[in-house]
């Protein structure tokens, strides 16, 4: 994948330049609608930006990539983090032939397509595929150049140092960023929240941590981490179609996604859920192409695993109530209140019915009274770290924070550390 050469989809080829429409186009990538907007800064550094040159706030997660401007509530876009390329017969002979790249669910609906995913468990893997995407989604969809706008990046917990340094190399080298920021996935969360110290307890597609922050800093002492989270339920589900003679392909995921976010939900009590009579758990499912199928106490065994994962080779994962106890024990003592009164359930996979009962009733039975543990839940938890990016890009005294041009030319990619960590 050369990732200089022109990006195209099918929606890019016929769009015009004019303002994004509001309804799901075809690369995959969903406009949000919300317009309403924080107090934003105009300025980065000591220079005043022109108008239509705000910060762009990029969240890049395992499963959908969040993309919009600093100082509004939601992300313009959200497109799935999948691409997939292929070569276009020239036109006139002797043409090099041109490299087709479709974004997101483009991707997914050419069952012909090899499709390559640029993070696995939350982290980079392939930087050219990563790049191609976020100039996708810069160019295309927000119709902006990235040489006029600073670039905040999320960045996830354990990710290797490596990584942040070649993400200030790729901001400045390729993408021509003017300025760039890399924050904690973490931290942003508890920003979203209006907090600088809570239990961040976040699922999302790819994996699932529990991560203290104090007082604007991560504790990773305390983080507990486990490769089990959406990704892995929709896999678990797909398995239970197959199973029952559903057929299935590459281009079905978008059903078994739909099902799992629609009918799945946590089981208060596990055992008596579990006790019920078959025929009282099953639910005939209408699906958008107008099949049907029939499932039951799959529905709440596909989450079921957040909270009794699976044993792995050589592991005895535990679930997420016991992975947020563990943090916070291995928090000091002195900080522990401060982060035991703001639990704060984050990710697309924390938002199945039953799930923020769950986790609160098995935490509190597992924590002394006197922890005084409080759990909030926001119902736009799944952008969090978006939101947080967007509040923490729009404020004035941090404008001075930034990674210049010049600062990274002076100073090279180890200048991550000193303005960022």
């Amino acid at each position: 994948m050369d990732a200089h050469k022109p990006t195209t989809s099918e929606d890019a080829q016929r769009s015009s330049m004019g303002a994004p429409q509001t309804d799901l186009n075809s690369n995959g990538a969903a406009p949000e609608t919300n317009s309403d907007s924080f107090p934003a800064a105009g300025k980065v550094g000591d220079q005043q930006l022109p108008p239509r040159t705000g910060a762009v706030v990029i969240d890049m997660g395992t499963g959908t990539c969040k993309v919009g401007f600093a100082g509004q509530t939601r992300p313009i876009y959200t497109v799935a983090t999948v691409l997939g390329c292929q070569a276009r017969k020239p036109t006139d002979t002797g043409q090099q032939p041109e490299l087709e790249t479709y974004i997101g669910e483009a991707a997914r609906a050419h069952p012909e397509l090899a499709l390559v995913q640029p993070l696995r468990h939350g982290i980079v893997v392939d930087w050219e595929a990563a790049e191609v995407l976020w100039r996708h989604l810069l160019e295309h969809d927000l119709r902006v150049g990235p040489q006029d706008h600073p670039l905040l990046f999320s960045d996830p917990p354990f990710s290797p140092a490596t990584n942040r340094e070649k993400l200030v190399e790729v901001a400045f080298e390729s993408l021509q960023a003017p300025a760039m920021y890399v924050a904690s996935q973490s931290v942003l969360s508890a920003y979203a929240h209006g907090r600088v110290s809570g239990l961040v307890v976040d699922t999302g597609h790819g994996v699932t941590y529990t991560v203290p922050v104090f007082q604007g800093y991560n504790l990773p002492h305390a983080t507990e981490r486990l490769d089990l989270a959406g990704n892995h339920l929709t896999a678990f589900l797909a398995e239970v179609l197959l199973g029952s003679g559903f057929p299935l392909g590459q281009q079905d995921l978008n059903t078994v996604e739909s099902i799992k976010h629609r009918y799945c939900y946590v089981a208060a009590d596990i055992q008596r859920e579990q006790a019920r009579p078959e025929h009282e758990c099953r639910q005939t499912l209408r699906l958008p192409d107008g099949r049907t199928v029939t499932l039951g106490k799959e529905l709440f065994q596909c989450p079921e695993l957040l909270f009794r994962p699976p044993p792995m080779p050589g592991l005895a994962p535990v679930g997420l109530p016991t992975m947020a106890e563990q943090s916070l024990r291995k928090v000091s003592l002195d900080a522990r209140s401060d982060v035991a009164h703001n639990v704060l359930l984050c990710g697309g996979s924390s938002l199945f019915p039953g799930f923020e009962g769950r986790f609160r009733a098995e935490l509190l039975r597992s924590l002394p009274p006197e922890a005084h543990v409080v759990v909030a839940a926001q119902p736009t938890r799944h952008f969090s770290v978006w939101i947080g990016g967007s509040i923490l890009a729009s404020l004035r005294a941090f404008q001075s924070c930034w990674i210049l041009r010049e600062e990274y030319e002076e100073q090279g990619p180890h200048i991550v550390y000193r303005k960022c960590y």
